[in-house]
């Protein structure tokens, strides 16, 4: 995977966190519960990732 490939798989991932809708920015929260909540968006954005490859694989897209 290309240098590029990959910067563009972290921008789409901000992308999605601040406004792509996750919202973060617009959420409000600091301290724990912010980390909290970026370990839950963690967790959700990195199943949808990985549901979309298996979909991928199956040769379904």
């Amino acid at each position: 995977m290309s240098a590029y490939q990959k910067r563009f798989g972290i921008e789409e991932m901000f992308r999605d966190y601040k406004s792509g809708g996750y919202n973060l920015e617009s959420t409000g929260v600091h301290g724990e519960r912010l980390i909290a909540l970026l370990i839950l968006m963690t967790l959700a954005y990195t199943s949808s990732i990985m549901s979309g490859q298996q979909i991928k694989n199956k040769g379904v897209v």
